[in-house]
């Protein structure tokens, strides 16, 4: 099927002259000043997303244990704070394009392996700093009682920092980042062979972007607007999704 896609995400069937109305957001994404390995601020992904035809994004920021920008030793309230503010700062630009900004976030949960929590907002962080600890049934038993999803990141990502690749414990996760546009296409062809024998876990794909260059690689398409944390979970629970491979 041939398709043609305009800037709001609108497709269009050639073969059988059917629109059908499809909305592109990306699922992992870092910006600065949170991210310390980002290359981009805010108002630079808004304008990416925008440019590629993305519909909005969830803002997966590096949290407290992982590659954090934000200094560790300040008050819990004040470390949560500078999060919420590049969330906001990155909706206030998106505003003058239409988009969706979704709250989420990338932690470290031990030997180089991370987590993306989805459906998570600024107030239960701020409610929970015992989450300051490294440890992913902590993290699972404090935020899955709101609903909050918990998807590993490249699961398995083959890099240095990473010295044993591998799924982590399957009851303290929901699905797995199936594609990730950083990784080799050796790495998310495992994820895909992991996904054929647990097909009850979650897939998800992200461009894991840093730069605007990548803003629109990976992410997931879906027929209506993903507004908030909310609409995020109930998607993805439902699997009325569709997965972007490149």
């Amino acid at each position: 099927m041939l398709e043609i896609t305009d800037v709001w995400g609108y497709t269009l069937d050639r073969k059988e002259g059917v629109g059908m109305k499809k909305y592109k957001y990306q699922m992992h994404a870092h910006t600065l000043p949170c991210s310390a390995c980002s290359e981009m601020y805010p108002e630079e992904l808004a304008k990416a997303l925008y440019d590629g035809g993305f519909s909005g994004c969830v803002i997966t920021n590096h949290f407290f244990n992982g590659n954090s920008g934000i200094g560790r030793f300040l008050p819990w309230e004040e470390f949560v704070g500078e999060y919420e503010a590049d969330y906001l700062e990155l909706r206030k630009h998106a505003e003058q394009y239409g988009l969706d900004i979704i709250f989420g976030i990338e932690e470290h949960v031990g030997m180089g392996l991370e987590i993306l929590c989805y459906g998570v907002t600024p107030e239960m962080l701020y409610a929970h700093p015992e989450l300051r600890k490294r440890d992913l049934e902590l993290w699972y038993e404090t935020l899955k009682p709101y609903g909050v999803l918990f998807v590993q990141a490249h699961p398995f990502r083959d890099m240095p920092y990473i010295p044993f690749p591998q799924v982590l414990e399957l009851e303290f996760l929901d699905g797995i980042e199936v594609y990730n546009a950083d990784n080799s296409d050796e790495n998310n062809s495992e994820a895909e062979e992991f996904l054929k024998e647990h097909a009850e876990m979650i897939a998800t794909s992200g461009g894991d972007t840093h730069e605007p260059a990548t803003a629109c690689l990976g992410g997931i398409a879906v027929p209506e607007r993903i507004r908030n944390e909310e609409d995020l979970v109930r998607v993805l629970t439902s699997g009325e999704f569709e997965l972007i491979k490149d």
